[in-house]
């Protein structure tokens, strides 16, 4: 049996609508926060658990929602 392989190009945009999200995560015992839209809600969580923890070391994570679609889809935008 033969089989053919179609390659196609794809693209990735923003999710109308969604913003770019953050999160603190503990490096010591993993705990992490809840997503937020607002960068210094993640920090002031680091602090907090620092508080009550005692742990150290954090970071704090920034993430988008992309779609993805061929580029040769009629709904997907071409570049120029």
């Amino acid at each position: 049996m033969r089989s053919t392989y179609r390659f196609t190009e794809w693209t990735l945009s923003a999710v109308p609508g969604a913003e770019i999200r953050y999160y603190g995560k503990c490096l010591e015992c993993f705990a992490q926060s809840t997503d937020t839209e607002v960068p210094d809600e993640a920090q002031l969580w680091c602090l907090k658990h620092a508080g009550l923890s005692r742990c150290t070391r954090y970071e704090v994570h920034a993430f988008q929602h992309f779609d993805a679609r061929p580029t040769d889809s009629p709904a997907a935008v071409r570049p120029n």
